[in-house]
C-alpha cells in the first residue's frame, strides 16, 4: 500500500509499481514529478483519491493492468494525459481489461487529452468523470477500442464532444435522422442521459442540444419508422422522430451553424462505417 503520502519535485515517477496484485495508491499528493503513477503489469489494484498535479509526463498512467479501479482522483496542470490507459509503451504487453475510471476530476492537461484510452484496453467503464479544459479533446479513444462508456444521471462523462454550433453534419455535408426529446431547461447532462442510453448500439452518432430539446442523431437506416412506439425503431419515449432522407453516416465531420441555439455534439468512439468517397 502506498498511502497519504507528500511526493515532490523527483526526477522520475512520483509512484511507479510492476507487476502490482491487490495493491493500492490511495490518498497521495503527487506535484512537479516527471509522471505522476506508472502501473505496468498490476492487476486488481486501486488508484484512489490522490492529488496528482503539475507532473511532466502526465497524471496517471496505466498500461498492461487488469481489473484497475481508478477513483476519486484529482488532476490538474499535468503536461501529459491526465488519465491514459493501453497508450504507453510496456515490456509486459500491450492492452488491459476491465478496468474503471469513476469520478476522477481531470483539469488542464497540456497538449493532450484529459482522458486517453488506447486500442488495445477492452472492457473500460467510465462513470461521472469530470474535465474543465476548453478544448475539444477531453476524450480520446483509439481506432476501435471496445470502451463500454457510463452516464451517471447528473454528470457528463465526456462519451460526447462538442463539434460547434448548428446542426452536424458528416464528411460529406449530410444531416442525419434523428428523434427528438423535449425536455425543460435542457443540460448537457440530460442530452448524455437521453441519447447515451443508445450509446451500445453503432448507430447513435451524437446529438443536437436546443433550449427546450435533446435530438439524438442516427446513422441513415437505422431509424424505420416516425412514430414513436410503433413497431420500427423510433423510441417510444421519444417525441418525435424524423427520416430525414439526407443519408448522414459515420462519424460526424462539422456543423452547420444556421441555428445559434442549437449545439452539435459527436459520440467522442463513434467508428466512422461510411463507405461513401
Amino acid at each position: 500500500v502506498v498511502s497519504n503520502n507528500t511526493i515532490r519535485d523527483m526526477k522520475e515517477d512520483g509512484v511507479q509499481l510492476k507487476s502490482a496484485v491487490l495493491s493500492s495508491i490511495i490518498g497521495n499528493s503527487i506535484i512537479n514529478c516527471e509522471g505522476g503513477v506508472l502501473l505496468e503489469g498490476g492487476l486488481d489494484t486501486k488508484i484512489v483519491n490522490n492529488s496528482v498535479n503539475g507532473n511532466y509526463g502526465g497524471g496517471l498512467m496505466i498500461t498492461a493492468s487488469d481489473e484497475i479501479l481508478i477513483a476519486g482522483n484529482m488532476l490538474d496542470s499535468n503536461k501529459g494525459p491526465g488519465i491514459s490507459l493501453c497508450v504507453e509503451p510496456s515490456t509486459y504487453g500491450p492492452g488491459g481489461a476491465n478496468n474503471e475510471l469513476i469520478d476522477n476530476v481531470i483539469n488542464a492537461s497540456t497538449n493532450a487529452a484529459q482522458i486517453h484510452i488506447g486500442e488495445g484496453c477492452v472492457a473500460t467503464v467510465l462513470k461521472g468523470n469530470v474535465a474543465e479544459d476548453g478544448e475539444d479533446n477531453q476524450l480520446l479513444i483509439d481506432n476501435e477500442s471496445p470502451t463500454t462508456l457510463i452516464s451517471s444521471d447528473d454528470v457528463p462523462n465526456f462519451a460526447f464532444t462538442r463539434v460547434g454550433p448548428g446542426h452536424c453534419q458528416d464528411s460529406l455535408s449530410r444531416l442525419y435522422d434523428f428523434a427528438t426529446f423535449e425536455l425543460e431547461n435542457t443540460t448537457l447532462a440530460d442530452c448524455e442521459v437521453a441519447c447515451g442510453i443508445y450509446d451500445k448500439t453503432d448507430n447513435l452518432v451524437g446529438f443536437e442540444i436546443s433550449p427546450l430539446a435533446c435530438i439524438c442523431l442516427f446513422e441513415n437506416d437505422y431509424l424505420s419508422s416516425e412514430i414513436p412506439g410503433t413497431l420500427g425503431t423510433c423510441p417510444s419515449s421519444a417525441n418525435v422522430c424524423s427520416i430525414t432522407g439526407t443519408e448522414g453516416s459515420g462519424a460526424v465531420s462539422s456543423s452547420l451553424p444556421v441555428e445559434e441555439d442549437q449545439h452539435c455534439y459527436k459520440k467522442a468512439n463513434h467508428v466512422n462505417t461510411d463507405k461513401v468517397t
